[in-house]
């Protein structure tokens, strides 16, 4: 038992020696390595592109879209017919038999004027 205590004791120092020399190592490899900065870059590589510039866009043009003129009369007397009949397509039941009854009911409530006063005149 004396032995393996002499062992333990006498391993201490060198052990401790042993400890301590690796953690040197350990700290020099890893300081090394921080030291030496980015991996060099791959054969063929130049590098970043150069920056590339776009020429300044043009200064806006203003479009003016005018309204088209009204048609003639004669014209809108003939597109009548086509209208009406595209409206029934499009709303049906509604214009055929409800909408009617609204206006009428509407002209009783406001009047045939629908409510707006003429100029001069007071109600």
């Amino acid at each position: 038992m004396r032995s393996l205590e002499r062992r333990c004791i006498a391993g201490s120092k060198s052990g401790r020696r042993r400890a301590a020399l690796a953690a040197l190592m350990a700290g020099w490899i890893v300081a090394s390595g921080a030291l030496a900065g980015p991996p060099p870059p791959p054969p063929g590589h130049d590098g970043p592109p150069p920056p590339i510039y776009a020429p300044e866009p043009p200064p806006p043009v203003l479009i003016v879209r005018r309204d088209p003129p009204p048609l003639p009369r004669a014209m809108r007397v003939i597109y009548a017919p086509f209208y009406v009949t595209g409206l029934a397509l499009r709303y049906g039941v509604y214009y055929a038999l409800i909408a009617p009854f609204e206006v009428f009911g509407r002209a009783l409530s406001y009047g045939v004027e629908g409510g707006v006063d003429r100029e001069g005149q007071t109600r």
